[in-house]
């Protein structure tokens, strides 16, 4: 009996009580238990720390225990499952019946002379290692009500980070979209996967010296710590750290190091050197994951390729029919009406909060009297948010989606550049770092690409228009 026939039975075992298949760390955790391997020797196979590494082990071990019902943990893991073989039955014919798209076994097996024993109270000290990480979320937001619905980016981007081994991931979207939302509610999902979390805002646009210092003096745990002064070399300090510790960092408001006015993704001047810090994390093996929230993302990111899936772009639009619940819980009317309302506001959780207050306060919370009012309107306390986000374009953008708001259906790219006064080249740029911001939506139609914008954005370069 090899690793590879215990591998299946384990999996066979977890899959009738669970549904789920063993994960490629609990697959490593079975194999190495059976050959007799140390937490520290494992844990450096699969590329994480001993910590993680033991609290995924407990976790299978507690399973397995409830399935055999029978105390399982490392040390008597492979003396468990040899007593288990009896006879080829118990590995080879192991029955299993469909119920509801769950798989769930028909034979229960039972060690020998072992009638329903129930595992203790007390864990030893080896499988009782689940302890919680080194937090430092000064900077995050408050949890809040999060909106979560089927397909939604928070499974897409915990599956990254905890099977695909995700070390850079950026998440890029307008303002309102819900990034800081979503990372918020992200960590308690993943949070006993690392020994430390640190979450830091770049709102007042820090230079590197200051971010870095920040990073390695939590992650280090060394508050006193001999900073050098060479940028190098605190780069190779945080890459070192990176790799002796399972970290999560994340930092929000990337935005505010990029430049306004320019094309998406262009450093502010003297910024540069970020660039280098998010290169080294994206491409140099370790065992830490960063995340980056932005309204668009640096440019350097989308140089980046990895079959691996260590660098990662989740680019955010809108709620879609989910935003229902904001209504919902807005104390909206008319729900039959709600999705003519979502649809001009794109789902953007933040915009639509917002137009709520406005429907409350104005119209009674009657939505079919606001759609009665043709085109939509921005509220007060939208209409800065859209000139924040207008802003940042470079001219070239602005003539792009001013020519866009000008059609009343979706247009080609072919259209666009047969109406532009100036470099097609330019043009097609624009373009491109309209998508890159999440400005412009890119929709099928007949064979061929076609793009717009939201139709509140679209209003409001229309007024832009007509007051300059």
């Amino acid at each position: 009996m090899d690793a590879e026939e215990i591998l299946r039975f384990a999996e066979k075992l977890v899959f009738a009580k669970t549904g789920k298949r063993l994960e490629d760390l609990q697959r490593t955790v079975v194999r190495g238990a059976w050959q007799g391997k140390t937490y520290p020797q494992i844990a450096k196979e699969s590329h994480r720390t001993p910590r993680h590494t033991r609290n995924v082990a407990s976790k299978l071990w507690q399973l397995l225990s409830e399935i055999l019902e029978e105390k399982v943990k490392k040390s008597n893991f492979r003396a468990t499952m040899e007593r288990y073989q009896i006879s080829n039955s118990n590995f080879g014919n192991f029955n299993f019946v469909e119920k509801s798209n769950i798989h769930v076994c028909a034979d229960v097996l039972h060690p020998p002379n072992a009638q329903q024993k129930s595992p203790p109270a007390q864990t030893s000290n080896e499988d009782n290692t689940q302890q919680k990480p080194r937090l430092d979320l000064r900077d995050a937001p408050e949890l809040k009500t999060f909106y979560n619905y089927p397909n939604s980016p928070l499974t897409a981007l915990e599956n990254s980070i905890a099977r695909q081994n995700c070390r850079l991931l950026t998440i890029t979207g307008m303002a309102g979209t819900g990034k800081s939302a979503i990372a918020r509610h992200l960590i308690p999902q993943i949070q006993t996967q690392f020994d430390r979390i640190i979450w830091r805002s770049l709102r007042t646009s820090p230079p590197l010296e200051t971010t870095l210092k920040n990073l390695i003096q939590f992650l280090s745990n060394q508050p006193e710590i001999n900073f050098p002064a060479n940028i190098d070399t605190q780069l190779s300090i945080l890459i070192e750290t990176l790799r002796e510790n399972r970290c999560l960092i994340v930092l929000d408001d990337v935005q505010q190091i990029l430049c306004s006015g320019q094309l998406a993704g262009n450093y502010k001047p003297g910024y540069e050197n970020y660039g280098t810090l998010f290169k080294l994390i994206g491409e140099i093996p370790h065992n830490s994951c960063l995340i980056l929230n932005s309204w668009e993302p640096p440019s350097d990111i989308l140089t980046f390729t990895d079959d691996n899936s260590a660098v990662c772009l989740l680019q955010l639009t809108g709620l879609g029919e989910a935003a229902t619940e904001i209504l919902r819980y807005k104390g909206l009317l008319d729900e039959e009406q709600w999705p003519e309302l979502i649809e001009p506001y794109q789902g953007n959780p933040l915009w639509l909060k917002l137009v709520a207050q406005t429907i409350n306060n104005l119209f009674n919370s009657r939505v079919s009297q606001y759609l009665s009012y043709q085109p939509v309107f921005s509220s007060d306390e939208l209409t800065p948010i859209l000139q924040q986000q207008y802003q940042r374009l470079s001219e070239i953008e602005k003539q792009a989606i001013a020519l866009i708001s000008n059609e009343s259906e979706p247009v080609l790219l072919t259209q666009l550049m047969a109406k532009c006064q100036g470099s097609q080249r330019e043009l097609f740029k624009a373009i491109q770092s309209l998508d890159r911001r999440g400005i412009i939506a890119k929709l099928s139609c007949e064979a061929e690409t076609v793009f717009t914008i939201p139709p509140v954005l679209k209003q409001y370069v229309k007024m832009v228009a007509e007051e300059s």
